[in-house]
């Protein structure tokens, strides 16, 4: 399958080569782990497990309109799926690669997640569902941010889609979340190691992510109640 049949990949082709030079004969065991690490801890991963954890966890519960189970059916649509689909149907006719490597070819599938992250925002918002209210929000600025920063320099989404939602958690739930901290410096690390991306990109698409998301937090969720100590 030719992931960019233009011609006009400014980033998958170069990116394979640098793997191929990191993993050298196979042996080399931080890179299996780091593809590993790669693999299993994708944006699309850590979106459904935050929204299972706010859906049926949230100290706050999920407002008086939407049970758990409506809010865990709607994150998932509007937070997981609908985000990636455009991907996984442009991967499917062999249009991108499935990490979308190519800059210049993003933008497209940005704009479309920030559509659907803004109507779930609106959703959970007029169903008075803080909780689900606030990540969605969170989601649709960090991928504003990232599509912007996208039009000049290839900034890391892998690390914004770990950083991002694992922030929220600490928004949410205060320093016993604090771990997740870790789950951000190996997801980094991970893919400066497959070489995926630059220190910079890996660790902007990082810091980018958990500033709006502590911006966004402040703005519409009662932090520092007592379930943050």
């Amino acid at each position: 399958m030719n992931p960019d049949p233009a011609g006009k990949d400014d980033g998958y082709t170069k990116i394979k080569e640098n793997q191929k030079s990191a993993v050298g004969n196979g042996k080399d065991a931080a890179y299996r782990v780091a593809s590993l690490v790669s693999k299993v801890l994708t944006p699309q991963f850590i979106a459904f497990s935050v929204v299972l954890i706010l859906a049926f966890a949230s100290p706050i519960g999920t407002g008086p309109l939407l049970n758990s189970l409506y809010c865990f059916l709607l994150g998932i649509i509007f937070i997981v799926v609908l985000p990636i689909s455009p991907v996984l149907v442009a991967y499917a006719l062999g249009r991108v690669d499935i990490w979308v490597s190519s800059r210049t070819r993003r933008t497209p599938f940005f704009i479309l997640a920030i559509v659907t992250y803004f109507i779930g925002a609106l959703i959970f918002f007029y169903g008075k569902s803080t909780a689900m209210y606030a990540i969605s929000l969170s989601y649709a600025f960090v991928t504003l941010a990232v599509t912007l920063i996208n039009l000049k320099w290839k900034i890391s989404v892998h690390t914004a889609g770990v950083s991002g939602p694992s922030t929220a958690l600490v928004c949410v739930f205060g320093i016993v979340a604090l771990p997740v901290v870790a789950m951000i410096l190996l997801v980094i690390w991970a893919r400066i190691k497959i070489k995926a991306h630059t220190t910079w990109q890996s660790v902007a698409g990082a810091i980018v992510a958990t500033l709006i998301t502590l911006i966004v937090y402040p703005l519409v969720y009662p932090l520092l109640g007592p379930s943050f100590w």
